[in-house]
């Protein structure tokens, strides 16, 4: 649960339009918030204003109708005014409770109980006194089942005037403030979203240039800033396109210059009379050989553009090509291979180098007691190759991947420090992983895992 919470907040802050959206609702919600509280302010301070003046013309009109109460002009006034209305002789009780008590005239529907009145405003509250204006009778404001109820109290009678119409609560104004805030939110998303175009088309085209795609170009989108940096970003990524080129032509012209004169090396040993140093002399012309075809190749998986033949290919045969590449050496790789049947996908030519090179390393740092390649299915496939030489220390493990570097420069005919180099490059780029466990004075396990091959 915590990784799953990690990798949406991880996905959060790698998400431009997500935190310019989270950033439009909290903008959204808090100005909602603040124009509602600044207009129920604004409404609550002229509702008190517009109250009293209610207050004092209720209280008018029930003093017109005379005392006693004349209910032919009441009823007149209130079917005229579209209200309901009710006399109640008033009464109280023995703790000072004033309540309603016969009835002197009414109007109102029979569904309608008067003792049911919620109060929230009365002429007699601190609020309305302080305007300073007289009102003659104390009037109250309420409702009954959300019925708008105005009750008058005269010292004789209790006046009920009940409107037939129900007004919108608060709640019901809230939720329609927050739903236009949600469409005003919708319609600005949409907005950012097209705005930012050109941001998703750069981001697309880095996605595509990783792929190896140095040919395409970024869409233009209108004429501002956004337009500009995706122009420039095509002319950069234009430029790389040429330098890589230049690069990988540069390095096959010095590679064929260096190749003449080892052909006509090659060519002179061949020649010379049959002498305990001709072997040597081919294996330093074939070492020199071998390192320009290393160096290529590196350079070939450093380009994002290089293309690999990915084909299925059974491990049984993958492991005899291997092997055969060691003739003399043979005898001293045991094999443990319990999936001989399965099959990989790979680009057969470069994943043979690299397990080859594998292979070439733990012959020459721990050899002497013979080497070990075994090959297993977990989650992944699984290439283990374990010497027993002297180990590598913990400080040289993270760098022993690097370009040129060399652990132990004693050693002769090691090289120039590419073999683990290619090995690396070759397994990512079969989206595989590769790891290195090492204990000094026990040896060396490099681990190739790479996904299986689904059907």
């Amino acid at each position: 649960m915590e990784n799953l919470t990690n990798k949406k907040l991880f996905s959060f802050k790698k998400s431009l339009f997500k935190r310019l959206g989270l950033l439009v609702v909290i903008f959204t919600i808090t100005l909602t918030s603040v124009l509602l509280y600044q207009f129920e302010f604004n409404f609550t301070t002229k509702d008190t204003m517009i109250d009293t003046h209610e207050y004092y013309f209720y209280s008018q009109m029930v003093d017109g109708w005379g005392s006693p109460p004349d209910t032919i002009l009441i009823k007149k006034e209130l079917d005229n005014l579209k209200m309901w209305g009710g006399i109640f002789i008033k009464a109280k009780n023995s703790e000072g409770f004033i309540f309603p008590g016969d009835t002197y005239w009414s109007s109102l529907p029979s569904d309608i109980d008067i003792n049911e009145i919620y109060t929230w405003s009365k002429s007699t509250f601190p609020e309305i006194k302080k305007y300073g204006i007289e009102i003659p009778l104390d009037v109250t404001f309420g409702d009954i089942n959300g019925l708008p109820v105005t009750v008058v109290d005269d010292d004789v009678f209790l006046y009920y005037i009940i409107i037939d119409y129900i007004t919108p609560g608060e709640g019901q104004n809230i939720v329609i403030a927050f739903l236009l805030a949600f469409l005003f939110i919708i319609g600005l998303y949409f907005f950012i979203r097209r705005y930012l175009r050109p941001v998703q088309l750069m981001k697309n085209r880095i996605k595509a240039l990783e792929k190896g795609d140095l040919k395409s170009t970024i869409q233009i989108v209108g004429e501002d800033e956004l337009a500009d940096l995706s122009q420039s970003m095509n002319e950069l990524i234009k430029q790389v396109d040429s330098l890589l080129e230049d690069k990988h032509q540069l390095l096959l012209e010095v590679s064929h210059e260096l190749r003449s004169p080892l052909a006509r090396m090659q060519f002179l040993i061949e020649m010379l009379p049959s002498h305990k140093n001709n072997t040597k002399l081919r294996q330093e012309v074939n070492f020199l050989e071998g390192m320009i075809d290393n160096l290529l190749l590196s350079d070939r998986l450093s380009m994002p553009y290089s293309k690999l033949d990915f084909k299925k290919i059974k491990i049984e045969n993958i492991i005899d090509k291997i092997i055969s590449l060691f003739p003399e050496k043979k005898n001293k790789i045991e094999i443990i291979n319990s999936i001989p049947d399965e099959y990989i996908l790979v680009d057969k030519t470069k994943f043979i180098i690299s397990i080859r090179n594998l292979l070439d390393n733990a012959l020459k740092y721990g050899g002497k007691n013979g080497i070990q390649l075994k090959i297993e299915k977990n989650e992944k496939i699984e290439f283990h190759i374990k010497d027993f030489g002297v180990g590598i220390s913990k400080d040289k493990i993270k760098k022993i991947t690097e370009p040129f570097y060399q652990t132990d420069q004693s050693v002769t005919n090691i090289g120039f420090g590419l073999g683990l180099t290619i090995c690396k490059k070759i397994v990512e780029s079969h989206k595989g992983e590769l790891k290195i466990i090492s204990e000094e004075g026990k040896g060396s396990t490099f681990s190739i895992s790479i996904p299986i091959v689904l059907d």
